[in-house]
């Protein structure tokens, strides 16, 4: 057995779910997120998207392929056409990113250093997946007055981050890389988009370091350490092929299946990863039924529902992190009205998991570009 069997850890999760319904954004959003040079706003004659800032006053900076449903009206306005429906505007900023942004000289004349271009695009043929690496969707609904179902999609390539800012009376929700807005009921006329890279060169050594950290700080067996790191299973190491072996039945159990991604660390059956986080979320019986009733020196009896939910950076760093009701529980918040009720009985007070979650958001998010 893994010497991180000596922990035990329940978690117990409520999931408020995926609902077109709530309202509002609540939670935290990570202020590392600058916003894209991009504004979609709509009207009577349908969606725009504009250039904004410095970027609206170079020349032909949205760069867009003929098609039939976009119609550029300006040196930096595309107009989508009515009709689109569930055909995807692509916007591709796979190039943005690779230089500075443009500033003012002493004439104020703007200066963009030949950046490359932002390309919009609108295939022929309605898109069969849209799981794409480094890719967002956008599902904008209700945009035309009197028309509850109008619908516009938005694929945009090119981020590791994404993140849709508008009014509160806007209905939000998000299921991994789909966000959907829906301004039926609402006054307001276009969104704010934020996003970027990330640079993840490094967390093969700043996870470690920061997992020693709290094993360290807090935990007070004598016989092993909470947080496992990988990169200290050495051959000599007697637990070393057991270790290997929980992090292989891990990677499966999380379905991870980014040949890119790889386990940095692990505690029990949290893993942390070059690419985010997986929290094993378990229903444990709060009273023992007649045919199920635990004895003494038998193991927990869980029921069967057994959810391994993994946390992409670009959700994980919008996550906020409170103390519910007691020193075990942690109240877990997205921006897009997702809750959770995280219970450790690991030899981390839930405090004390706060401040780790906390550190690594910091982490990861200093490495936004």
């Amino acid at each position: 057995m893994s010497k991180t069997n000596t922990i035990l850890l329940s978690l117990i999760m409520v999931c408020l779910s995926f609902s077109i319904g709530l309202q509002g954004q609540i939670g935290y959003l990570n202020p590392n997120l600058k916003e894209l040079p991009l504004v979609i706003s709509w009207n009577g004659d349908g969606i725009k998207i504009s250039a904004t800032g410095a970027y609206a006053k170079t020349t032909q900076f949205l760069q867009v392929s003929p098609s039939r449903y976009l119609e550029q009206t300006g040196s930096n306005d595309v107009r989508v056409l009515p009709g689109a429906g569930n055909t995807p505007v692509i916007i591709d900023l796979s190039n943005f990113f690779q230089k500075a942004e443009p500033t003012a000289d002493a004439s104020n004349t703007v200066v963009d250093d030949h950046r490359p271009r932002i390309e919009l695009e609108m295939p022929k043929l309605t898109l069969s997946n849209y799981n794409e690496p480094n890719s967002f969707i956008l599902d904008l609904r209700g945009f035309l007055a009197g028309d509850g179902y109008s619908q516009q999609l938005f694929l945009f390539r090119g981020l590791d981050v994404f993140f849709v800012a508008t009014d509160n009376c806007a209905n939000l929700a998000a299921n991994a890389n789909r966000v959907l807005v829906n301004v039926g009921h609402c006054d307001v006329k276009h969104v704010i988009l934020k996003g970027g890279l990330l640079r993840l060169d490094d967390v093969d050594e700043k996870i470690p370091a920061l997992c020693r950290k709290y094993n360290e700080r807090y935990f007070s067996q004598s016989d092993g350490d909470a947080f496992v790191c990988l990169e200290d299973c050495k051959d000599d190491d007697p637990l070393a092929l057991q270790n290997q072996n929980h992090v292989r039945g891990l990677v499966t159990k999380y379905n991870i299946t980014d040949f890119d991604d790889h386990p940095i660390s692990f505690l029990d059956d949290i893993i942390l990863t070059k690419k985010g986080v997986g929290l094993n979320l378990k229903a444990k019986p709060l009273k023992p039924t007649k045919n199920n009733k635990r004895k003494r020196n038998k193991k927990t009896v869980y029921d069967a529902y057994d959810h391994y939910k993994f946390f992409p950076w670009y959700e994980f760093i919008n996550l906020s992190f409170t103390k519910y009701m007691d020193e075990n529980r942690l109240l877990i918040e997205d921006a897009y009205n997702n809750s959770y009720i995280f219970n450790s009985r690991v030899h981390f007070s839930n405090v004390e998991l706060i401040q780790f979650f906390n550190e690594l958001k910091a982490l990861i998010s200093e490495q936004v570009k």
